[in-house]
């Protein structure tokens, strides 16, 4: 049919259709059947109703078949000692969530239908960087909709909840957003669902019938709460998926206790001191910066709010500086005491979050032209917690962060950290020149560049450096150096 307004024939163009990425084998909207014990509609719609269940803590009694038989197509029975080598001498140094002993030996009678999936999820984060796009890793994609087909069954179980935060952790470290923010929360969900975050709280089940299992879960409930703050750092106003600790919160036990076995007490989180009868654990430490980074983030937010008193919140930030330091301290000197790669390498993901929180406060307060403070008179504290901010920055450039970056660690958490305190540097170097603020700039991008040979949100934050040309204060000092 010719155009009326031009008097030529329509030619209309048939655009191919846009591309997606080929969905595993036969996994792509993958089916499954819904539990033997539906959900207890009672929990939601009548409280006084309901009776906790007992069917070993989980709504997803194994095993299942479904799931098997689509896992077992890209993760064999002979994989698996290779995977458990690879995934404990790994991330489990940094993220310690999972019962070596519980999910290699798993009990046949009480086996969670998800344990499989776990598995797949652990394989996952042990990838290495092989050109492959780490959104459109068939692995990936096929964990993704597996535990989005689990959920949408009615499946509610600890092996899951770990899924999920495993999934949240690849998608962390892979620079995948906000995937990563929303699979955290999804976690935390369950979490929450499952009455981890409050002993008090409504129990969908009754409480676990061992020790190690009861730990295994508050040692998940904690991995959740540390990547909801990681991830929610540099966000504004956004609410956090995981809600603060209860009075009576425990931190997890010491963790060569935990990897034997021993029932040993827990220290609370809030605390004067702890117990001499008792060793506090690296990840322990990791839980305590998360809980200090929490604090910080939702101090930062609540200063840009003018209703709020600034005398209160000025003493309120010298509090928080005042903890942070004491955490680094202890931190450190329990490094020293420490000499296993393991424990190195979880310290190192405690350091980190402690420094990412430090730096976090003491950019809010280091700048004295900061947002609020010029539209009125300021206070002596302000002045006062400005110097204090200075010096914390100097710091934790040239000393703190160095240090850590000379840490054998593959602790994603520390990229964050690194970039930190490449501005802070990049900031002494633009002012004043410092030469040892240009050693310890040297010093944390070669960190830098040694995690982004594992991960990918290491890569992004070179470029992000690039992108500042703070990179390019290296490049400055090595021509000085050849020309001198």
């Amino acid at each position: 049919m010719p155009c009326r307004r031009l008097g030529k024939k329509c030619e209309y163009i048939e655009l191919p259709p846009p591309p997606t990425a080929p969905p595993p084998d036969g996994t792509s909207q993958p089916s499954l059947s819904e539990p033997n014990q539906p959900f207890p509609l009672a929990f939601f719609l009548d409280p006084d109703l309901f009776t906790p269940l007992t069917t070993s803590n989980a709504l997803a009694p194994g095993p299942r078949v479904d799931l098997q038989q689509i896992i077992a197509k890209h993760l064999e029975s002979d994989d698996l000692p290779v995977l458990y080598h690879n995934y404990f001498a790994s991330v489990h140094e940094w993220l310690p969530m999972i019962s070596r002993k519980r999910v290699t030996h798993p009990d046949p009678f009480s086996q969670d239908a998800c344990h499989d999936l776990l598995l797949l999820c652990m394989k996952i984060c042990t990838l290495r960087p092989n050109g492959h796009p780490p959104s459109q890793h068939p692995l990936y994609m096929l964990a993704k909709t597996l535990c989005a087909a689990a959920e949408s069954a009615g499946l509610v179980s600890l092996r899951l909840t770990q899924s999920l935060v495993l999934l949240a952790l690849y998608e962390a470290c892979q620079a995948i957003y906000p995937a990563c923010y929303l699979t955290i929360s999804r976690a935390a969900r369950l979490g929450i669902l499952m009455s981890w975050h409050d002993r008090d709280a409504q129990q969908l089940f009754k409480f676990a019938d061992s020790w190690s299992k009861r730990e295994e879960q508050r040692r998940t409930w904690w991995t959740i709460f540390v990547l909801d703050r990681f991830i929610s750092m540099d966000t504004s106003g956004l609410p956090f998926s995981a809600p603060e600790p209860c009075p009576d919160e425990l931190l997890p036990v010491n963790d060569e206790d935990w990897v034997l076995g021993k029932t040993v007490p827990s220290e609370p989180l809030y605390t004067a001191c702890f117990s001499s009868i008792t060793t506090l654990g690296s990840f322990a430490r990791t839980c305590q910066a998360a809980h200090m980074l929490g604090k910080v983030i939702t101090h930062k937010h609540l200063k840009t709010k003018s209703s709020h008193d600034i005398l209160h919140v000025v003493q309120e930030a010298q509090s928080l500086n005042r903890a942070l330091n004491s955490l680094q301290i202890s931190i450190e000197e329990q490094s020293l005491s420490n000499v296993s790669s393991s424990s190195a390498s979880s310290l190192a993901c405690a350091s980190a979050i402690c420094i990412s929180a430090q730096a976090l406060l003491y950019g809010a307060y280091g700048c004295p032209d900061a947002p609020g403070i010029t539209s009125r008179e300021r206070l002596t504290h302000e002045t006062e917690l400005q110097s204090i901010s200075v010096q914390g920055l100097r710091a934790l450039g040239s000393t703190l962060t160095p240090k850590l970056a000379q840490i054998q660690s593959d602790c994603p958490l520390q990229a964050r950290c690194f970039y930190t305190a490449c501005s802070a540097c990049s900031w002494f170097i633009r002012e004043d020149n410092e030469p040892q603020m240009k050693d310890a700039l040297v010093t944390i991008v070669d960190g830098l560049k040694r995690l982004s040979e594992r991960w990918p949100i290491a890569t992004e934050y070179i470029s992000l450096l690039e992108h500042g040309g703070i990179l390019r204060l290296i490049d400055t000092t090595s021509d000085m150096e050849i020309t001198s």
